[in-house]
């Protein structure tokens, strides 16, 4: 039954990521194209570039709050209960999405990134399922897998967002399209959740939830010192790669002159690869070697591949980047995450697995909020500060690796 339970998982993991993935190419395709009217046509590249992190970064940014607090609810209310109300937040900001679209608002385009931060909150509930039904000898392994159908998820969506919105293709592809189909997947993951998924912890019926105490104790898992530098270290990554990831398709418009479906092939191709590397690569690896001796190497790997994008001079070398950058990013998801889960007490591991997302959250909302104005004039600055930041996040990450003298225990208040 526990592997029932996990393949569901992965399943509910692969819509939830397939129906994010569909509107992924298509922000800066929008707000660069000049012809669409959402925002005025004399405006900056600076402003443009503006709008875009705002846009990316409102997300992860709601991720932030939501992820600790969806974490300890599903510890006190239960994993289930929690996913399907996060599900359903979700779907209806893709249906707000598809609004804003077709009436060119930005206001509901803002909200409509509002409620999918709280709806990808859920992913910590997602991982605390897995902690509930692992062992610590598999963990690592499962949300390696875990990783795995997040990036097919990534790999479907993209290439099939960027055909989606593609107006050329066919008459009825537009820039509403891809949110549509990602509207789908959500209600088909929350039909899902609802009907066949069973609860993976017990709860008791007179356990009630304390939102102070949960914020205290929130508190109490930064102020500790293994986990302190290893959330240090996972900021700077997600930092990173969102400062990379979200706003490459600037440097490949103005560097290497891809279509909208050229980036959509972009991000299934990369996809593709993390899927490889996460199930079969990382996943063999992970068995025989523990996470620390693996991420620190990885996150240099990373840095040296983004900043080969400034070396190469044609479109095909970017698709001989990409296998060793997936490859070096498929180590990392995965270890930060049994790292912290193996640094909770099982009681923790919801609220632990909400900070680990919330500062992944807010590193990721941080990021394009600071300087998407910058890349819209510099966009080769993507790959530059995203190398930095992945090396940052090495060196913190050697720091918080060292073994811990004990598990982590939290006072529930009562």
């Amino acid at each position: 039954m526990s592997k029932l339970n996990f393949i569901t998982i992965l399943f509910i993991g692969f819509l939830d990521y397939l129906g994010i993935a569909l509107v992924y190419p298509i922000f800066s395709a929008m707000l660069f194209d000049l012809n669409y009217p959402i925002i005025s046509y004399e405006s900056s590249p600076a402003y443009r570039g503006a709008l875009l992190g705002i846009l990316i970064g409102l997300t992860p940014l709601t991720q932030f709050f939501s992820a600790p607090l969806l974490g300890a609810i599903s510890d006190l209310k239960g994993r289930k209960k929690t996913l399907i109300y996060g599900t359903f937040v979700g779907f209806i900001g893709y249906g707000l999405a598809i609004l804003g679209v077709s009436m060119h608002s930005l206001p509901l385009l803002f909200l409509y990134r509002i409620l999918l931060g709280i709806a990808s909150g859920t992913v910590s509930v997602a991982q605390a399922m897995i902690a509930d039904i692992s062992t610590e000898n598999n963990k690592a392994l499962r949300f390696s897998l875990f990783s795995t159908s997040l990036g097919l998820g990534f790999t479907v969506g993209p290439f099939l967002g960027g055909k989606l919105a593609d107006a050329s293709l066919s008459s009825w592809c537009g820039y509403a399209t891809p949110f549509v189909a990602a509207s789908m997947m959500s209600l088909t993951s929350l039909m899902i959740v609802a009907w066949k998924f069973p609860e993976t912890r017990k709860v008791s019926s007179h356990v009630t939830f304390n939102f102070m105490g949960s914020i205290n104790n929130i508190r109490k898992v930064f102020l500790w010192c293994q986990l302190r530098w290893l959330f240090l270290a996972t900021f700077a990554f997600a930092f990173g790669w969102s400062f990379f990831n979200e706003f490459i398709p600037v440097l490949l418009r103005e560097r290497f002159h891809f279509t909208l479906s050229d980036i959509g092939n972009y991000y299934a191709y990369g996809g593709a690869w993390y899927a490889f590397s996460s199930g079969v690569i990382a996943a063999l690896i992970l068995k025989y070697f523990p996470p620390e001796r693996i991420a620190v190497k990885a996150l240099i790997g990373c840095a040296a591949c983004m900043l080969m994008f400034l070396v190469v001079q044609d479109q095909q070398s970017i698709w001989f980047i990409l296998p060793p950058l997936m490859l070096c990013l498929s180590f990392t998801y995965p270890t930060t995450a049994a790292m912290a889960s193996n640094r909770a007490g099982i009681e923790n591991q919801g609220e632990v697995l909400g900070v680990y997302q919330s500062v992944t959250g807010c590193a990721m909302g941080l990021s394009p909020f600071l300087i998407g104005s910058a890349i819209g004039m510099y966009p080769a600055l993507t790959a530059i500060g995203g190398a930095m930041a992945m090396l940052l996040a090495g060196l913190a990450f050697w720091k918080g690796s060292q073994p811990a003298e004990a598990n982590l225990s939290l006072v529930k208040d009562k």
